[in-house]
C-alpha cells in the first residue's frame, strides 16, 4: 500500500518533469518525433496495415478445423486448431500482428487464456520484410544478413515454444462458440486495421522520445560506460545502441548500424534485440492482449528467451556465411 502510494505521487512528479524539459527544447524532441513518425511512416505503415486488414479478414472467413499442419502443431506445442494458420500469418506479418491475431481468434472463442499465452511463445516474431528489407537491406546494406537473421529468429520462435508447451490441448471443434456471420466484415475490418496501426504508431513515437530523453539526459551514456566498465571488451557506441533496441528495435538496429564492429557482431547483436522485440514492441502486443489479462512478467519471460535464442543461432550461421 505504502509503496503504491509512493508510485502516485512520483510517477506524476516524473512525467511533470519530463514536460518541462520538453517545454524547454521544444525542438529537439518534436525532431524526435517527426523522425518516429517518419519511421512508422516509411517502414510500418506500408507493411503492417495491408496485413492488418487482410489477416483480419481471413480470421472472420476461416473454420479452425483440425488440419495436417494444426495436428503437427498440436503434438509440438499442445495448442488447438488454427495454430498453424496463426503462426504462418504471424511470420508472413510481424510484429505486433502475432499478439493481434492471438485476441482476435480469442475473441471468436477459437482458443482460450492458457492457449493464448502458448501460443504468444512462438507466434509473437517478426517478418521477413521488416528483417530483410527495413535492417538488412535499408539499414545495414546487406541482404545476406537480413536472410540470416530471419532464419535464426524463425528457428528461435520454434524452439522457444517447445519451452513454453503446457498440457495437451485435445483438437476438438465442438466446443467452439461461433460468432454470428458479420454483414460488415471489410468495414469492421479496415477500421480495426486503421485504430490498430495508428497504436503501433503511437508507441513508436513514445520510445523515440524516451530513447532521446534519456540520452540527452546522460541516463544511456552512463549506464553504458558502467557496463563497459565491468566487461572491458565491450564498446560504448554498441552497447548504448542495444541499450536503445531494448527500448526500440528500429531505433537500436539504425544505431547499431553506425558502430564500429565487425558485421558479423552486428548481425548477431540485431537478432537478438529482433528477438527481443523491444519494449515498444511488447507494449503493444501487452495493449493487445489486455483482454486476456496474460501476466506482463510472462510476456517479458517469453521475449527473453526468444532473444536469447535467436543470439545462439544466429551466431554459427553468422561465422559460416558471413
Amino acid at each position: 500500500m505504502i509503496t503504491k502510494i509512493k508510485a502516485n505521487k512520483i510517477l506524476p512528479l516524473a512525467l511533470f518533469f519530463v514536460c518541462i524539459i520538453f517545454i524547454i527544447s521544444p525542438k529537439t524532441y518534436s525532431t524526435s518525433c517527426l523522425t518516429a513518425v517518419s519511421v512508422w511512416a516509411i517502414n510500418v505503415l506500408p507493411t503492417l496495415l495491408p496485413f492488418f486488414i487482410i489477416t483480419r479478414l481471413i480470421v472472420g472467413l476461416i473454420t479452425p478445423k483440425p488440419n495436417i499442419a494444426d495436428k503437427l502443431f498440436n503434438k509440438l506445442y499442445n495448442t488447438p486448431a488454427i495454430t498453424a494458420t496463426i503462426y504462418v500469418l504471424s511470420i508472413i506479418s510481424g510484429y505486433p500482428m502475432g499478439a493481434k491475431l492471438i485476441c482476435d481468434v480469442h475473441e471468436k472463442g477459437y482458443i482460450n487464456k492458457k492457449d493464448a499465452e502458448r501460443m504468444f511463445a512462438f507466434c509473437s516474431v517478426s517478418g521477413p520484410m521488416f528483417i530483410v528489407g527495413t535492417v538488412g537491406v535499408s539499414i545495414m546494406s546487406s541482404y545476406k544478413v537480413g536472410l540470416i537473421i530471419l532464419i535464426a529468429n524463425i528457428i528461435a520462435s520454434l524452439i522457444n515454444g517447445l519451452i513454453y508447451r503446457g498440457k495437451k490441448t485435445i483438437l476438438d471443434d465442438k466446443n467452439i462458440i461461433l460468432e454470428q456471420k458479420d454483414n460488415n466484415l471489410l468495414q469492421n475490418s479496415v477500421y480495426d486495421a486503421l485504430i490498430s496501426i495508428l497504436m503501433v504508431g503511437a508507441y513508436i513515437v513514445l520510445s523515440f522520445l524516451l530513447i532521446d530523453l534519456l540520452k540527452n539526459l546522460g541516463v544511456l551514456n552512463f549506464l553504458s560506460s558502467c557496463i563497459c566498465h565491468i566487461f572491458k571488451n565491450f564498446n560504448n557506441s554498441t552497447v548504448e545502441a542495444c541499450l536503445a533496441g531494448i527500448i526500440e528495435i528500429t531505433r537500436g538496429c539504425l544505431d547499431l548500424s553506425s558502430c564500429n564492429v565487425s558485421m558479423i557482431i552486428k548481425t548477431i547483436i540485431a537478432s537478438g534485440l529482433i528477438g527481443f522485440g523491444g519494449i515498444s514492441v511488447m507494449l503493444q502486443s501487452v495493449s493487445f492482449l489486455s483482454k486476456l489479462k496474460i501476466k506482463v512478467s510472462k510476456i517479458l519471460l517469453q521475449k527473453f528467451t526468444q532473444g536469447i535464442l535467436c543470439v545462439v543461432f544466429t551466431v554459427p550461421i553468422a561465422l559460416i556465411f558471413l
